[in-house]
């Protein structure tokens, strides 16, 4: 099946694309909402929510709000059917949308995940960007990706990982770490990260923030 059909799953193919990322990243999207650390209060955002796993995860631990979105048609129709019941009961959105254009306000979210899907993003440093705005300040963000088929054996984290680390330090967070789990064989490597609490001098100074969008 080509690649394309998991980064934007389409027609027959992409239903079939997205019926088996769910049934091959449930652990995964289990582990990246651990990550996070959850508390029940929580506003979680899941960007590239995919079939919806993260999502109903997430809501099983928060009283709060829990929105995932998905450039992919096919995706958001699949992700709302499986929560469909926390849909309704207004615990859970899901929404179509790219990740350099989230319709949600600054400051708006308390945890943030990405689970395989930063490497689909028409342009991944205004994504993070986009994801540092709609976070408020001291929320969690952690981005999960899959090792490729090309990375060099053994544990160490290799060089496009170390790469997506510095693109978030760059996007403004701090406090980034790594870890890694395997899962069906493949290893998995999070990297976790802080949007600052800033210091009222440097509030002072802060530039502008961006103009608040909303749906």
């Amino acid at each position: 099946m080509p690649v394309s059909q998991f980064g934007q799953p389409r027609g027959a193919r992409g239903w079939l694309a997205a019926h088996l990322v769910a049934r091959l990243t449930g652990d995964a999207n289990r582990w990246m909402v651990d990550c996070l650390q959850i508390g029940p209060h929580d506003r979680v955002l899941d960007v590239g929510c995919g079939p919806g796993l993260a999502a109903a995860a997430a809501a099983l631990v928060t009283k709060g709000w829990v929105v995932g979105v998905d450039a992919s048609p096919t995706m958001v129709r699949l992700a709302r059917r499986r929560n469909r019941t926390a849909v309704r009961q207004g615990r859970v959105e899901i929404r179509q949308a790219e990740a350099a254009r989230l319709p949600y306000p600054d400051g708006h979210f308390t945890r943030a995940g990405s689970l395989n899907s930063l490497q689909f993003w028409p342009s991944p440093d205004d994504g993070l960007r986009e994801l540092y705005r709609v976070l408020e300040p001291g929320a969690r963000v952690a981005v999960v990706l899959m090792a490729r088929s090309d990375d060099p054996p053994g544990p160490s984290a290799p060089a496009w990982f170390k790469d997506t680390a510095d693109r978030l330090r760059v996007a403004g967070f701090t406090g980034v770490e790594a870890t890694s789990e395997t899962f069906g064989g493949v290893i998995h490597w999070a990297l976790l990260a802080v949007r600052p609490v800033r210091t009222s001098q440097e509030k002072k100074v802060a530039p502008p923030s961006t103009p608040r969008r909303t749906g």
